[in-house]
């Protein structure tokens, strides 16, 4: 039996982009039920060159720490504490890993390596520099607390010690320089949730009044809570990563929906919504003071922005989908019911009102990217091709 032949035509955007321009051929494979096209000639994965190029910083920074010991005269070093391979990590490591970041996004920037922050913007940089050292920071005061609560009193010589800051540090690198590279704006929005979320649980844990919880919410960044500035600090930070991923994806929408004003009062809404969110935590809640009042006022606008853009969603959006229509009205009448509950009812404690608005509102917002990120990658990054039957060269082979 007589196999067929059939072609396709690749549309000149892929071409140039994968480099296609001397290829006769590509890999065609099938997964999870998607036709999938990749060059013959694949470059180098991220995973593989995070796992080359870690190693060089990680050993310059290791030797400075082990001369560094010597220097000091120091034979013991303990894992957590004041003077310890912890202290040294959040230190020395996080500068390392910063550095990396910092190097293999200029060469990602600059086409030197392979990387997918093409549409990641240098306006948009500083926050999203913060917001990664926000993780790591994060990740590695859990870790090491855990492993503190585990191996108490652990000490260790030199050589241990440098080996185990070695192991440490490499982590460190390979995450920072694997998330230079990786950086795309689906990934951004996960960044973003975990930094608000994570934010948010470190100031309720770290935190000493144990009974803030009988106030408000907003207590966690007021001037009477410990540590108040982790709160109003997540804030901030949420506020700048939020306005750098939704400048992103408009850039990228508006490039294949040119002067749509829906578009634009969409982007300045939300743009809105990130700065009150900001504010929040640069206005911590005071009785006195020249700032009286303004907490209240800012979380009052985000309220109505979030109202807002709930209500026009359909009209900023036409063509988005009843699922997405459902799940916003759903959380619309919820917020609405909560309300309800809270003023009218006293059901609701101010604590349980602003944590449920809070939760509500944010997870709607995370839809809301969620959505437009789908939407721009499907204008953008999706292509109509045509299957020919190669009818010559069926012929010819025969």
């Amino acid at each position: 039996m007589e196999e067929k032949q059939f072609s396709i035509t690749i549309p000149e955007k892929i071409v140039e982009e994968f480099d296609l321009e001397h290829e006769d051929e590509v890999i065609l494979s099938i997964k999870d039920q998607k036709i999938v096209i990749e060059p013959k000639k694949k470059t180098t994965g991220n995973q593989t060159l995070s796992l080359r190029w870690f190693l060089i910083p990680t050993t310059v920074i290791s030797l400075l720490f082990l001369g560094y010991l010597f220097y000091t005269d120091k034979s013991q070093i303990a894992l957590v504490g004041a003077y310890s391979i912890a202290n040294f990590v959040l230190s020395f490591g996080v500068l390392s890993g910063v550095f990396s970041f910092l190097l293999f996004f200029i060469k990602g920037k600059r086409n030197q390596v392979t990387t997918q922050s093409k549409d990641i913007y240098w306006r948009n940089f500083p926050a999203i520099l913060l917001s990664f050292i926000v993780i790591l920071v994060f990740a590695l005061l859990v870790f090491f607390k855990m492993i503190g609560l585990v191996f108490i009193g652990a000490t260790f010589d030199r050589y241990t010690a440098t080996l185990l800051f070695f192991v440490f540090v490499g982590l460190v690198n390979y995450f920072m320089i694997y998330s230079a590279l990786s950086i795309t704006p689906a990934k951004l929005t996960n960044v973003l949730i975990f930094v608000i979320i994570g934010g948010v649980l470190l100031a309720m844990i770290t935190n000493k009044d144990y009974q803030w919880w009988q106030f408000n919410f907003s207590f966690l960044g007021t001037i009477e809570a410990k540590d108040s500035w982790q709160f109003n600090v997540t804030l901030m930070f949420s506020s700048l990563l939020m306005i750098a991923l939704i400048d992103g994806l408009f850039v990228e929408l508006q490039k294949a929906i040119p002067h749509s004003k829906r578009l634009t009062i969409l982007r300045v809404l939300l743009t809105l919504t990130a700065l009150n969110l900001g504010a929040v935590g640069l206005f911590p809640y005071t009785e006195t003071g020249p700032f009286q009042g303004v907490h209240n006022q800012v979380a009052g606008y985000l309220v109505y922005l979030i109202v807002i853009l709930i209500v026009g969603i359909k009209w900023f959006l036409p063509n988005v989908t009843k699922e997405f229509l459902s799940i916003s009205y759903m959380i619309a009448a919820t917020l609405v019911v909560v309300v309800v509950l809270f003023q009218w009812t006293d059901y609701l404690s101010l604590t349980a009102f602003e944590l449920l608005s809070f939760m509500l509102a944010f997870s709607w917002i995370i839809l809301l990217l969620q959505n437009l990120q789908k939407m721009a990658q499907n204008i953008n990054n999706t292509f109509q091709v045509k299957v020919n039957f190669d009818y010559e060269k069926q012929v010819t082979e025969d």
